[in-house]
Formats: C-alpha cells, structure tokens, sequence
C-alpha cells in the first residue's frame, strides 16, 4: 500500500482507538506521583474518542473530509494536557491533508511534521522527554528515511519502531521520570494509537474493550414529563451542518449571522465552523426555526434534540432555570471544582459558572465553551485549577467566540479561593483585576496530602505503599504513615512558614470529625499567631488540599 484514501484513514484510526483503550489504564498507572490520580490514559482515550464518533459521521468520500471530522470531534473532546496536545497533532495531519482525496507516502510525512508543529505551538514552554518528543523523534525518522521506503507498512514500521525507541528514552530526558521509574504517560499514549493504526495496515485488528471514561448522561427520568406537564425549558438541540455547494452554503454562509438570527430563535446558542462543517447548540422552544434555517446552507450529519423538562435535575445543577439568559454584563467568571462544597464556596465568591471537574475527572474543551456561553459577557475569566485542565481551557478558549477569555494559568482550588477575593471589577478594569489575581496567586504556597499506591522514589523521598504523601508546590517532599503528621510536616517544609499569616485547608470527603479537630488543634498549637480557616471541600484522592499565605 503506497497511499492513505478515507476508508484507510478512517479504519487505521479506529484501530487506534481500540489500541488505546485497550491501554489505557495502564497509561494511567505511569504517573510520576505514586497517587491514584493518573488520567492521562482515560483523557488520551476520551479525546480520541470524541474524534472517532465524529469522522465516523462524516459521509465525505475525501481523505480531507475524514480528517477534519475526527480533528473538530478531538478539538472539543479534548481532556487533559495530553489529549489537548493529541488533537493539535491530529489538527495538524488535518491541515496538511487539507483537499485531499487521498496522500502519497510524502504527503503523510509532511502530515506527520505539520501535527509535531502544530502540537507543539500548543504548549507555551515545550519539555523534552514528554509526548512532544515521541512525536518528533518518530516524524524525524520517517523524514530521514522517506526515500527508501516504498510502502505505507514500512512507513508506520518505523514510525513505530522510532516512536517505541524515543518513548524508552523519556525517562533519560526527564530526570523526574527517571527517579519515579516510570516512561512518559502521553508517550506511551501516542505510541498505542501509532501502534493500532500500524496493526491495522498489517490487518490486525484490535478487539474493542469496554472503556471506563467520560460518557453521555445515561438513562432519562420520564416521570419528570407527562401527559400533564407544559414545556417550560424548551429543547435542547445540536446538530453537525455539512455546508453544500448545491446550496451554496459554503460561499453564502456566514457564522456570526446564524449566531444573530438564532438569538431570536432561544438562547445558549454555541456555534462552531471548521472548514464546511457547522456544530451548533442551542436552547429554543420551536427547533423548527433553527433547523429550517440552517437547510438553506447544507443538511445535517448528525441531529440531537432533547426535551430539556426530562433533563432538570442536570439543569438545576448548572441553574439553567429558564429560557432567558442573564443580561449581558461586562464580566464574568468561570472556575472548575472538583465537589459540589467547593462549587459552592466559588458561587459565594461570585463565581458565574461553575465547571466540574479535577484531578481524575477533566473537564473537556466543549464543557468549558458551554460555560463561556452560559456568562453571557464580554470578558470572562477562568479558572482551570489543575495543571493538567489548563491547555483544555485555553483550547476552549481559541475556540469560542463573542468574549474575551482570559485563562488565569491556576493550579489548585486554594489558588482560586486565594484570587477570587482579590476581584474588584467596581474599582479596577479587568488588566488591573488580572494582575491582582496573579499577585495573589504567586503569594500562595499550595500543597497536598495524599496516599501512595505504590512504593516509589521521587524527588528523593522513598515513597511505601499506603503512606500518606506530602506534595509541596508541585514536588514530593516527604512520606508519613499518619496523615495528619503528613500534613503538618508539608506545611513545616514551606520556607518561609515564619512569615506566614494564613492556613487554609480543604478536608477530603474521607476526612472524618476527629480528624479534623485534630488538625485544628495541632496547627493551632503549632502555628498560635496564624488565622485557621477551614473548609469542608469534598474532594476526592486528597484528604488534605492546603494553602499557606
């Protein structure tokens, strides 16, 4: 085989799929953190998930017309770090296969150096032993070596061979992977998609295994719409707009236009454009209007309308309690909680959208283009709280349009409980109120406490299985049996502790009564001149999440 057409690219990423969910909980285990948080298998997973349901509706014949389906699906699923950086990589095969009906062996080598490009323009300050370096390493072999290769079997033979020797190597490029003992995560998850497409050139397919991730919303209550009921919230509809040449949609349609007339049509209006392909959402009463409106430009890949009365529990959740959207205000704030207490503390701190997620639970690019919708404002400010959230809300934030979003690079709840009582948007413009928040945020020392489940090395400290694990501004820095002596002995680490005049704790939803008076009053004991506030955070994996100030 000397060429990729659409039915080979489409069955090769399938197969890429199955690889990695067949794999991906081992992907999860290589964290560098002996804890039970790693998601990067289940993000990878997740990302190319929602590309693959979306290709697979695509009805284009062309090379080009598959590949920007699975990119726009990947650009909106994406979760994580990691599955951000996997659909910038298939974004940029996407754009390199731009009006292709199918690409020679030279032509997917160019693909292959465009998405190593475009993945790593995703990431602000790129690191070396990571998937970045898995991606090029196997694109600058097939580069080197495309002249004597005559087939696509020897293509992905050693681009997998190249990939496999360079994700070997993340360890020797990354000292912290090294000390952990364990490969880069994001690698090995490019490497098992390589690997299922490459199988299934060799006519290996993958048998397709059940995968554990983010799903749809499961079954629906019935009861909450009956012969009784009237229509209060209206239908919840979204659809994929294939723009037409026998309508001339794709000289004549125009997106902030659909966006203007669908705002005399209902609300929560989300509409996207890549290429010829239009994903829209929205809230409206009469889903007739909408629809006859977009058929002036194309016909529908896929179609989804719900009656929003069967969904209210989610929509009380996300207070969706009407048909009308707030006022359009100046500002507004999104922020991700990983419980519904801290959801809640951030509601109180004035916080317009609340989107849930954390450590093991990514929220995705689309979860946070909803949230921006939902403001109704013109400039937004966001909070990602987890350095693993940060690439999808900026992700998001390129994606949507009609606000200004500023993504406030925030690691942790208690950076964000930190900030938000830093916002004053009466008395400063919103420069001024970004740089107060970041004021406050490089003021904080944050930490967690959390428990090893495995014996491991890291940063020096040996790590044994079931101890509790104290986290300080990103790095281990000791192991204890007792949790509560974990705690205290990660807040005695902070350098300056001396000139600190707040600690604040969040208490895990594992975190009983007793052990929180004894928190209290050890801290207390330890730290008389410093203000104690705290918090009933419900989160999971941490049973401590701290802040000293």
């Amino acid at each position: 085989m000397n060429s990729i057409n659409a039915a080979t690219f489409q069955s090769m990423v399938e197969n890429g799929l199955r690889n990695l969910k067949a794999h991906y909980q081992e992907i999860n285990d290589l964290n560098v953190f002996p804890v039970p948080d790693g998601d990067t298998g289940t993000n990878m997973t997740a990302t190319l998930k929602g590309g693959v349901e979306a290709m697979e509706k695509e009805q284009g014949t062309k090379l080009c017309e598959k590949a920007a389906a699975l990119s726009s699906g990947m650009l909106l699923s994406a979760r994580g770090n990691s599955g951000v950086i996997l659909s910038q990589f298939f974004a940029g095969i996407a754009r390199a296969f731009g009006g292709l009906e199918e690409a020679t062996l030279a032509q997917f080598a160019s693909a292959l150096e465009t998405g190593t490009a475009t993945a790593y323009k995703a990431v602000v300050n790129p690191v070396e032993g990571t998937i970045l370096t898995v991606a090029k390493d196997g694109t600058e072999a097939v580069h080197e070596a495309l002249g004597s290769m005559q087939s696509l079997e020897s293509v992905f033979g050693l681009l997998s061979q190249a990939m496999s020797a360079s994700l070997k190597n993340t360890p020797n490029l990354l000292p912290v992977l090294k000390e952990a003992g364990v490969i880069d995560s994001g690698g090995a998850g490019l490497l098992s998609v390589m690997e299922g497409m490459r199988k299934d050139i060799l006519g290996e397919e993958i048998e397709d295994t059940s995968f554990n991730g983010p799903s749809g919303s499961g079954s629906i209550d019935t009861s909450a719409f009956n012969e009784d009921s009237v229509l209060t919230y209206g239908y919840c509809t979204e659809f994929i707009l294939q723009l037409q040449n026998c309508k001339n949609g794709p000289e004549t349609f125009d997106l902030n236009e659909m966006i203007e007339t669908f705002k005399g049509f209902g609300d929560s209006i989300v509409a996207l454009r890549q290429g010829n392909i239009v994903k829209v959402h929205v809230h409206t009463k009469n889903p007739a209007l909408p629809i006859e409106y977009a058929q002036r430009f194309g016909e529908f890949l896929t179609f989804k309308m719900e009656n929003m009365n069967l969904q209210h529990n989610e929509i009380l959740l996300n207070k969706e309690l009407s048909m009308e959207k707030p006022k359009r205000k100046e500002y507004a704030i999104v922020a991700v909680a990983p419980s519904p207490e801290i959801a809640e503390l951030f509601r109180s701190l004035k916080c317009d959208q609340i989107v849930s997620g954390g450590q093991s639970m990514n929220p995705s690019a689309d979860d946070f283009v909803k949230a921006f919708d939902s403001c109704n404002a013109d400039n937004i400010i966001v909070f990602p709280n987890n350095g693993n959230v940060i690439l999808t809300a900026k992700q998001a934030a390129d994606l949507f349009e009609g606000s200004h979003v500023v993504v406030i690079p925030s690691k942790s709840v208690v950076h964000a409980y930190s900030a938000l009582q830093m916002i004053d948007f009466e008395s400063y413009n919103l420069e001024e109120n970004v740089a107060n928040i970041e004021q406050a945020i490089s003021s904080v020392v944050s930490g967690e406490v959390s428990t090893a489940v495995r014996d491991s090395l890291n940063n020096g400290t040996a790590v044994k299985k079931g101890d509790a694990i104290g986290i300080l501004s990103g790095e281990l820095v000791n192991d204890t049996p007792n949790p509560v002596d974990c705690l205290l002995e990660t807040i005695a680490a902070v350098d300056d502790i001396a000139d600190r005049s707040v600690i604040t704790v969040f208490f895990g939803k594992q975190v009983g009564e007793a052990m929180k008076e004894e928190v209290e009053e050890r801290l207390s004991k330890a730290y008389p001149l410093m203000d104690y506030q705290p918090f009933d955070g419900g989160q999971d994996v941490y049973p401590f999440i701290f802040a000293v100030e």
